[in-house]
């Protein structure tokens, strides 16, 4: 795995007072550790897997972070995973929706998990590897576990009156949920290899939901700035472009500053789920 980037520490916390915020995805892994009392988030560390260790991924980076197997006061996991479904409260029924991921995707040895987004009335199923998932819960016994779908649904969401598309950028992924009139119209996460296929797939994505690149709001986070080839070809093509701003009442420790906000959102949004 190669390391995207290291900041902060945390060994001055005392971690019964502190909460671990987690990320992990088929290509990624990345965690913060922040002082509950003050939301100061003290460190953060993220991981790009290589094609010969996306499995053994999590192992390592639990192997290399000795401090992440302390008693956190609390912990909560965000699963950034493509197999999911989307449904209206009204509609849900575990099993049946469980055949469904099963049908649509054709996978074995998944744990299907679901959860409740009662801001938006529904509930997402979702798709996670069982050897993860379990190694997970071994090491997170207490954790609290969601989609990042429902991590971002749970934030405040600022619509925009031409439709709204949430961006978040890993290294070689990004996922996009699309409002428009108090509806969600599509969550999917997306890979890419060049800014070209960014920008195919958010064009496509417009197309198909009648949203005009003229009056859209592109809200992004995630490993981006305005220097990148990625937000020059964006800018050639869309007029409303906003980056995140933190919530949650979130801080960032000095060792932050030198690094955009919207860096880190995924992981503050991950704040919004604490208790």
């Amino acid at each position: 795995m190669k390391p995207v980037f290291k900041i902060g520490t945390s060994e001055d916390l005392n971690a019964s007072q502190s909460n671990l915020l987690m990320e992990i995805g088929e290509t990624h892994c990345c965690f913060a550790i922040a002082d509950h009392a003050d939301q100061m988030m003290m460190q953060s560390v993220y991981y790009a897997a290589e094609d010969n260790d996306r499995e053994e991924m999590l192992k390592k980076v639990l192997q290399n972070h000795p401090e992440l197997k302390r008693s956190f006061r609390q912990t909560v996991i965000g699963y950034y995973m493509r197999e999911n479904i989307l449904i209206p409260s009204q509609l849900y029924h575990f099993e049946e929706t469980k055949k469904l991921l099963r049908a649509l995707y054709e996978t074995e040895q998944n744990t299907t998990i679901s959860e409740s987004v009662s801001e938006w009335q529904l509930y997402n199923a979702y798709n996670v590897p069982v050897s993860l998932h379990e190694l997970l819960s071994r090491n997170f016994a207490t954790g609290n576990f969601w989609h990042v779908y429902s991590i971002i649904l749970k934030n405040r969401v600022e619509q925009h009156e031409g439709g709204t598309l949430i961006i978040d950028f890993k290294t070689d992924s990004f996922s996009v949920v699309v409002i428009n009139n108090n509806s969600i119209l599509l969550a999917q996460i997306f890979a890419y290899a060049k800014p070209a296929d960014i920008l195919y797939w958010l064009l496509k994505v417009c197309k198909e939901f009648s949203l005009s690149q003229n009056e859209v709001m592109l809200l992004i986070s995630g490993l981006i700035d305005k220097r990148s080839a990625i937000y020059r070809e964006l800018s050639q093509y869309f007029l409303n472009i906003g980056f995140a701003s933190i919530t949650n009442g979130v801080k960032l420790s000095n060792p932050f500053h030198e690094y955009p906000i919207h860096f880190f959102s995924s992981l503050y949004k991950l704040a919004a789920c604490v208790s």
